[in-house]
């Protein structure tokens, strides 16, 4: 066994009870932060390093699922300081939960096998609801008691599911997917795995648990919610989509057509009549997974001939910006949830945002360009990414599609618009906490994003390994 292929893996693992060792000195707060991103940081480098193509039992170390490890590891990296200012007390346990965590998002992305998949996505979700409750307010209780009987709800689904694609395929092992053996059952396996997934990701209708919870979580673990929990399961639904269904399989286009449709048009419309921001940013959240989902909708249509391209290159073109997307979306949908830590109150509205730039223009404008970046405004990674997955649907001749997601960014534009006016044009003297660990997030964030926004080399690479 070639253990250079396991150093991370073990380094996350054992780091989380190291962590709770830690956590037996008093005040020992801001060593432990420092001690899991440190030991983030190694795992993420270990992970570069390591070579590629070798496969073990359920892992498969290909350079895809390695790409998507380490959006998984950047995911809780982002998190790491802004939860030095939110969680109030055990944060032995907090930061430790958060290596597991990571552990089973790493486990997740490695591979293929459905089993692993289920089990290792449990893990993550399980902790997850910890996490949303860990204040224990009132609100976060409430939001975390959503979560769970929700994600129960999906969980079954998804069992459901996964017995029936094993009906279809008699195999749990995606690679090895090869005949169908039922079409029903098949049609059945996909059905309740979309529903299953699709509570998860907060695809409409079954996004409304999202609203709550992100609402009633601590600021740090809204923004994890929104970001690393949902892309794992985007990731494991992308690839029981692209290798569990065979090519001649046109439901997946028509499904995600329709859902991405309702799903960014709904989060939108809603979003503008908020005025708290969270719920603002909640909807915003559903209305990207709509965009985020179109990229199933081109797996689904790639199976017809594309108009412009050949089908293989139209397929990778659509998993690639599966890839860049949700590596731009950490960032512009991370910051401008842990900006909510900017205001000393706990259910943040619009009004409380009033003089942001007159105790902090640089913290102010970092957040305008995070809000702009989420409407696919130039000169960010939310346009690149945006632009990109644009330019696929019309060389598909699914120019339709990218009509409706143009006029939905569009629709956007009006409520993040709205935050940027507060914050900068409004008369009024907020008080805010510029605490640095909330500060300084929120500009590294906004400079990352911008770096996206020029990151076209980036989006060339994950051509090269978008086949699965």
């Amino acid at each position: 066994m070639n253990l250079e292929y396991f150093y991370s893996l073990i380094i996350l693992g054992l780091s989380g009870f190291l962590a709770l060792a830690i956590g037996i000195r008093k005040d020992s707060k801001k060593i432990i932060a420092l001690f899991t991103f440190i030991i983030l940081i190694i795992s993420f480098i270990l992970i570069i390093f390591k070579s590629s193509g070798y496969s073990i039992y359920f892992l498969d170390f290909t350079d895809f699922n390695t790409y998507w490890a380490l959006i998984f590891i950047v995911s809780s990296l982002v998190i790491i300081l802004p939860s030095m200012h939110d969680i109030q007390n055990k944060h032995d346990v907090f930061y430790a939960l958060i290596l597991f965590m990571t552990l089973s998002m790493v486990i997740a992305a490695y591979t293929f096998n459905l089993i692993v998949l289920f089990v290792s996505f449990e893990g993550v979700s399980v902790i997850t609801y910890i996490l949303a409750a860990y204040n224990r307010t009132k609100r976060n209780l409430e939001g975390s008691l959503k979560y769970f009987v929700i994600s129960t709800i999906g969980t079954a689904f998804t069992i459901l599911g996964i017995s029936y694609f094993y009906f279809a395929t008699r195999t749990f092992n995606l690679l090895a997917v090869s005949k169908l053996y039922s079409n029903m059952a098949l049609l059945l396996a996909l059905v309740f795995i979309i529903i299953g997934f699709g509570f998860e990701i907060a695809i409409f209708p079954m996004h409304q648990w999202a609203i709550d919870t992100y609402d009633g979580s601590p600021n740090s673990i809204s923004s994890f919610l929104s970001t690393g929990s949902k892309l794992v399961a985007y990731m494991i639904l992308l690839k029981i989509l692209y290798l569990g269904f065979m090519p001649d399989y046109n439901y997946i286009f028509y499904f995600f057509a329709a859902l991405s449709i309702l799903t960014m048009t709904y989060g939108n419309i809603s979003a503008l009549s908020q005025n708290n921001i969270k719920r603002i940013l909640a909807y915003s959240s559903v209305a990207q997974a709509g965009n985020l989902i179109l990229v199933f909708a081109i797996i689904g249509y790639s199976y017809y001939n594309a108009a412009l391209v050949s089908r293989t290159t139209f397929l990778r073109f659509g998993i690639a910006i599966a890839m860049f997307y949700s590596l731009a979306y950490i960032f512009m949908k991370a910051g401008p949830f842990i900006a909510m830590s900017l205001v000393k109150k706990d259910k943040v509205m619009i009004d409380d945002f009033i003089g942001l730039a007159r105790k902090s223009k640089v913290t102010a404008f970092s957040l305008a360009i995070l809000l702009l970046a989420l409407a696919g405004i130039p000169v960010t990674g939310g346009f690149l990414a945006k632009y990109f997955l644009f330019f696929t649907l019309i060389i598909g001749d699914l120019w339709w599609l990218a009509v409706i997601s143009i006029l939905n960014s569009v629709i956007s534009v009006f409520y993040y618009f709205r935050i940027i006016l507060y914050s900068f044009w409004k008369p009024g003297d907020n008080d805010f906490d510029m605490s640095p660990e909330i500060k300084y997030s929120v500009i590294i964030m906004a400079l990352i994003t911008i770096a996206l926004g020029f990151a076209f080399t980036l989006y060339t690479y994950l051509i090269g390994i978008a086949i699965i």
